[in-house]
């Protein structure tokens, strides 16, 4: 059985106008090309669906009973493909991105800003996550674009340099790294440390900074928001090792921050996406955007 949507259109067509005629005149068909998709789809079901005389077309007892299954099949089929477009032209108004935390709070509420100035109608989804996960997230296509610390061991994923962001130690007022001539690993190592929990990018660029200068950063607290980090810092109970994006950073009362001197506790930040990977027009306009607010 071979049964086309065209041949279903024009039973419920020409069942609805009474007329051969009239119904060749909604579809754009010659009346000849009608009535063979109605013969074409009377030998396809084996059934005699219209009483044909020269004055009229009437609905055999078999065609009334088949025009509302037929007429729903081709209202659910419209429902679906105006769905269907309405899918796609939302998918294209979309920027899906994968962000660190730290970045995602700093470096994209302005760069969104400015974008919907010139694209209102633009939407974003973004998905703040360790720096470990970014790059899953851009390889299974759950995000058109990721924004993370730059990894050799993801030679698949074209990564383009935007920033280098460097770490900085977070401390009390009045604290005595305050009036260091530089904080160095051996200056940190003589306090105790509020560290980020492992796995994420700012506790490994921190360990391997402590493992190259000959130590090991063994942490007084270990957490996983830098809210937390900084709150213990202002309580007084150690100093924190945090992104110069980080907004808690500058939020916060009664803390002070200062680079470290040593070059391991810079991290460099990029945009992660797949190699040769065709994307949307407005998912390209964003990333040129990120790139030329951010570069240099």
């Amino acid at each position: 059985m071979h049964i086309t949507l065209g041949q279903i259109r024009a039973f419920v067509t020409v069942a609805s106008t009474s007329s051969f005629t009239r119904a060749a005149e909604v579809l754009g068909l010659s009346q000849p090309a009608l009535t063979n998709r109605i013969r074409q789809f009377e030998d396809s079901l084996g059934l005699r669906l219209f009483d044909r005389s020269t004055r009229s077309v009437e609905l055999t007892h078999v065609g009334r009973e088949l025009l509302p299954i037929f007429l729903r099949l081709v209202t659910e089929f419209e429902g679906a493909v105006v769905n269907a477009r309405d899918f796609v032209s939302r998918a294209k108004g979309v920027v899906r991105l994968a962000c660190l935390p730290s970045c995602a709070a700093t470096l994209l509420p302005d760069l969104i800003a400015r974008f919907q100035l010139d694209h209102p109608n633009v939407t974003f989804e973004v998905e703040d996550a360790l720096n470990s996960a970014i790059a899953t997230l851009v390889r299974e296509d759950r995000v058109d674009f990721g924004i993370g610390m730059a990894d050799g061991g993801a030679a698949d994923l074209e990564q383009i340099k935007l920033f280098d962001d460097a770490l900085t130690v977070v401390y009390p007022e009045g604290h005595p790294v305050a009036d260091a001539a530089e904080v160095t690993v051996e200056t940190l190592a003589a306090y105790p440390l509020i560290l980020m929990n492992r796995g994420s990018s700012v506790r490994d660029l921190v360990d391997a900074a402590f493992i190259a200068a000959g130590k090991t950063a063994t942490p007084a607290c270990q957490v996983r928001y830098m809210t937390t980090a900084v709150a213990l810092v202002r309580a007084g109970l150690g100093l924190a090792i945090l992104p110069s994006t980080a907004v808690e950073i500058h939020t916060q009362a009664r803390i002070a921050a200062r680079p470290i001197t040593a070059p391991a506790f810079t991290r460099t930040i990029v945009l992660l996406r797949r190699r040769n990977s065709p994307v949307r027009p407005v998912v390209e306009a964003f990333i040129d955007r990120v790139c030329s607010q951010t570069q240099g």
